[in-house]
């Protein structure tokens, strides 16, 4: 766990780099234990986001944190049982400050976990903090003014009376605008999971993950395949979860695009929506490194795209999907 720091290290264990596992364990009246990601540093605001099952329905709870040093001060997002012969568990903010607990938000519908993933995000800008599940068909949201912790830390995983957790998925982003809430969101008709939707050829993938990188540092939120799907999963259904929660598809033009079935795939129903008056999601070329404008497929040639290697025009598009 050389990215990784727990508060008890027997807690917690990386499955093949891409899953993390948390078991037994934890300390004080709550039976708490935490781990926090190293490699993105610390973060004063943006947002984390994960897949967390928990294998245990009953008298556990979990979620995610922000702004934590290693010496347990940090702000959480949690859902823990009210009554642990409940379905239902509560949705709380809170801050650890030096190991002390203060509650400073709780949603008071009840949440119904699904018995699988659900994904939590825990944003955080300023003073101000949000949290949001989506189990299932649902959307949990709570929002609160949090000034405990007004400085950087790291984000991470939290666990409650020796839970049992898988998480997945895992993303961490910086921001520097405020955070838009669900119900602005839904006034606004816009309900995207995800900016953009990164589709590409296998033999670019290298490249495309270093692009991924460079839009998660300037706080735009992106649906890549090797970060999402996993073993066991069906390919189709988590391409369409992904295009269905992007507002932007970005297929990566190379030399290998035009054999690649899979990216044809998942560009093309969303190019034929557009051709045909939908404006909800917007197809734009992305030219990698060696690549051409006689490389983008003919359906779309005439749209504008932007160069991955032109730093004046990525800022540009940076910006615009920034104000988009």
């Amino acid at each position: 766990m050389s990215d990784w720091h727990a508060s008890n290290s027997g807690d917690w264990t990386p499955i093949g780099g891409r899953m993390l596992a948390g078991h037994g364990g934890g300390v004080g009246p709550y039976a708490a234990s935490y781990v926090i990601d190293l490699e993105p540093g610390p973060v004063l605001n943006g947002s984390v986001s994960a897949e967390i099952r928990l294998t245990s329905r009953r008298a556990t709870g979990a979620g995610l944190i922000c702004r934590a040093n290693k010496d347990w001060t940090f702000v959480a997002f949690y859902t823990t049982p009210h009554d642990p012969a409940a379905d239902t568990t509560v949705a709380r903010l809170s801050v650890f400050q030096e190991g002390m607990l203060t509650a400073v938000a709780q949603l008071d519908e009840p949440v119904l976990l699904d018995r699988g993933y659900n994904r939590f995000t825990l944003e955080f800008y300023s003073g101000q903090v949000r949290g949001e599940i989506r189990a299932g068909e649902r959307t949990y949201e709570i929002t609160a003014s949090c000034a405990h912790v007004p400085f950087p830390g790291y984000t991470g995983l939290i666990k409650f009376y020796g839970a049992g957790v898988l998480a997945r998925s895992w993303a961490t982003e910086r921001t520097r605008i405020p955070f838009v809430t669900a119900d602005a969101r839904r006034k606004e008709g816009q309900m995207f999971e995800y900016d953009v939707f990164l589709c590409h050829a296998s033999q670019t993938a290298k490249e495309v993950e270093g692009i991924a990188k460079l839009l998660a540092d300037r706080g735009i939120s992106y649906w890549l395949d090797k970060e999402q799907i996993t073993f066991g999963d069906r390919v189709s259904e988590k391409i369409e979860e992904g295009l269905r929660g992007s507002h932007y598809v970005l297929p990566c033009i190379s030399k290998h695009i035009s054999g690649s079935g899979w990216t044809r795939a998942e560009y093309g129903g969303i190019l034929n929506a557009e051709l045909s008056g939908d404006s909800t999601r917007i197809v734009i070329p992305l030219l990698l490194t060696d690549s051409e404008p006689a490389d983008i497929p003919l359906l779309f040639r005439d749209k504008l795209w932007v160069s991955s290697t032109n730093k004046v025009e990525f800022d540009r598009f940076i910006d615009f999907l920034l104000s988009n």
